[in-house]
């Protein structure tokens, strides 16, 4: 219990608390000498903050930042998060033109097929399709997503010449995107890579279907708790839903874990004798200890912990 609470040393809220600091530092900056040339870099970081975060803690529990080239995630956050807003807001102004209604409950079914059209494009062509693959491309894509949407609720919420406003949306927003957009996303890729590992291709099944029900529903949601005009106790099902879509793509990951490095994959081998004796000449005991992860090999005389 102790060691959760000491959530300040781990990777995950060092990145979140040096992106924010650095994105209030810059608005701060700008409101105190006028150099407004730098509002782009300071809503970026603020925006960035709480997805960027999201990714080190995932990827410090299950290592999928390896599983896929480093230049094709990049390229999935900027290209495949460029295209997804780009089909996102064409369809939600065309099929949401009310915010404030009950049109808003439509933009789970929009957003999220945006999301996974760039994902999909890439499937299809029969590379990365593990199940760790496909969850670092969907939290790519979605990162990119969520990182130029929060960027461009700021600059609406810039109060002429102050971006204090606008800190404030990215602040809250950088608090509950992970929550949001990536979990979302994460969970229906994390299935449907599974599926697809598996058989080899692209192929579309009732369980694939029922994720992504599941996460546009949630989506949905969640924008509908924020927009409409609902009661007071509603609106507090917001962190349920958070908390909800957050558990459901830690149960989507559960069997992911850190891959073991080529030169740690062989198993260790000790010599170990009792304190304060020696072995007879031409006799020793041996220990065998594995690493995390991996097994002795069969007929490898069991070792004792240290």
């Amino acid at each position: 219990m102790r060691q959760h609470l000491r959530f300040y040393r781990h990777r995950w809220f060092k990145a979140w608390l040096a992106m924010t600091a650095l994105s209030a530092a810059l608005i701060i900056m700008m409101e105190a000498v006028g150099n407004h040339a730098v509002r782009p870099a300071a809503f970026f970081y603020g925006a960035a903050a709480g997805p960027m975060a999201l990714l080190v803690a995932v990827h410090d529990r299950t290592g999928i930042g390896t599983s896929v080239p480093g230049v094709t995630l990049v390229g999935m956050f900027l290209f495949g998060g460029g295209v997804a807003l780009l089909l996102g807001g064409y369809f939600d102004s065309l099929l949401i033109p009310d915010g404030a209604s009950l049109d808003i409950l439509r933009v789970g079914w929009i957003e999220e097929p945006a999301k996974l059209v760039p994902i999909l494009a890439l499937a299809l062509t029969g590379r990365h399709l593990t199940k760790a693959a496909g969850v670092a491309l969907g939290l790519s894509c979605a990162t990119g997503f969520a990182v130029m949407e929060s960027m461009s609720y700021a600059w609406k919420n810039v109060d002429k010449d102050s971006a204090v406003g606008a800190g404030v949306v990215l602040f809250t927003r950088g608090l509950t995107t992970p929550f949001g957009h990536l979990v979302w996303t994460g969970m229906v890729c994390a299935i449907a890579f599974e599926v697809w590992h598996l058989a080899g291709r692209v192929v579309f099944t009732v369980t694939i279907a029922c994720a992504f029900t599941v996460a546009a529903t949630l989506h949905s949601i969640n924008d509908g708790l924020l927009v409409l005009d609902v009661p007071a106790p509603v609106r507090l099902l917001f962190p349920v839903v958070a908390a909800v879509s957050y558990w459901l793509f830690h149960q989507a990951t559960g069997d992911l874990s850190p891959r073991v490095p080529g030169d740690a994959a062989a198993l260790a081998v000790r010599i170990t004798t009792p304190p304060g004796l020696r072995p007879p000449a031409g006799e020793f005991a041996v220990r065998i200890t594995a690493p995390p992860g991996l097994q002795p090999p069969a007929g490898a005389p069991p070792g004792r912990s240290a």
